[in-house]
């Protein structure tokens, strides 16, 4: 990719602001992720409309450079030097939550616990048990959030996405393919809007399914900061049972460790940095791969410089 005139692409996006775009250069992301971990972003755009958006998608589109959306940071490992990309952020209108009886309306940036407490506050059932999953609404879509026989696609009525071609769609529930942590909302595609559908529930039993839901999250996930799984669960069997088999709790490099409550789970123990985390991924993969002939697949997004996701196979990533 040529070098990018990053002066001409803050120019272009400065003069946007008045669609509701706010842009800053160089901002650390560590601190807008769980793991607490990465450099700074080349420019982070905070968009407050769809107006934004697309016109945050027209000036990358036009200028060759890469971009993403950074939600909460819950399943993403930052490299050290940072993204040489533009981020885009969703705040505003695009953050927004409407209840329409049994249906909430909301933006793709709303984080995904806000919805949970308005639908058991409204006695709706359906996602009650995802509340403790540190995302926004689009990032749990693009990943097929879900957590304790509950997944978010399922109650998904239609969303709305600007491509990276600048075009908006509305996509209906039935046109969005997606599984086990994945859809196709999660590849070149910005979630402004979606629409739910919840069926009525007794409070009590939305409140013990809540309960229980946090005590099994409270029993899994260390309390230091990390990105929840590294890896998938394989087909009939968990990745942390394969990882504990092969000795991976307490594993460490640097700052950071295999968690000792849980063998798939990385922890940052302080000062951790992302080759730290790197390295530990690869050890914890070559010991399944050459133990049990399993190639275990990530579920943590590993980024490169450029934003994207790492291609390179776990065992690979040191």
């Amino acid at each position: 990719m040529p070098t990018a005139d990053w002066g001409a692409v803050l120019a272009r996006l400065g003069s946007s602001r008045g669609a509701g775009l706010e842009v800053s250069e160089g901002v650390p992301l560590a601190g807008r992720t769980t793991f607490k971990i990465g450099g700074p972003a080349r420019v982070v755009a905070r968009c407050r409309s769809r107006e934004a958006v697309l016109a945050c998608l027209a000036t990358c589109g036009e200028a060759g450079v890469p971009w993403l959306v950074l939600g909460l940071g819950g399943n993403v490992l930052v490299p050290d030097a940072g993204l040489d990309a533009v981020v885009l952020v969703l705040e505003g209108e695009l953050a927004g939550l409407e209840r329409r009886g049994p249906r909430f309306l909301v933006g793709g940036g709303l984080p995904l616990a806000k919805l949970v407490r308005a639908a058991v506050d409204a006695s709706l059932a359906g996602v009650e048990c995802l509340g403790g999953i540190p995302a926004t609404v689009g990032g749990a879509l693009a990943g097929n959030a879900g957590a304790y026989g509950q997944e978010i696609l399922d109650v998904l009525d239609w969303a709305e996405v600007v491509d990276g071609e600048g075009q908006v769609r509305r996509m209906e529930r039935w046109e969005i393919e997606g599984g086990y942590r994945w859809s196709v909302l999660g590849t070149g595609r910005v979630v402004t809007t979606a629409e739910f559908v919840l069926v009525p529930e007794r409070p009590e039993v939305l409140a013990e399914r809540v309960r229980l839901a946090r005590e099994r999250r409270r029993a899994a996930i260390p309390p230091e900061p990390s990105a929840g799984s590294i890896f998938r669960n394989p087909p009939g069997d968990h990745a942390g049972r394969l990882l504990e088999l092969v000795g991976c709790k307490g594993l460490r490099r640097g700052g950071a460790m295999v968690s000792q409550q849980h063998a798939n789970v990385i922890v940052n123990l302080g000062g951790a940095s992302a080759a730290d985390v790197r390295e530990l991924i690869a050890e914890m993969a070559r010991r399944v791969r050459e133990r049990f002939d399993v190639v275990l697949e990530l579920e943590v997004k590993v980024l490169e410089p450029d934003g994207s996701v790492t291609a390179r196979p776990p065992h690979d990533l040191a």
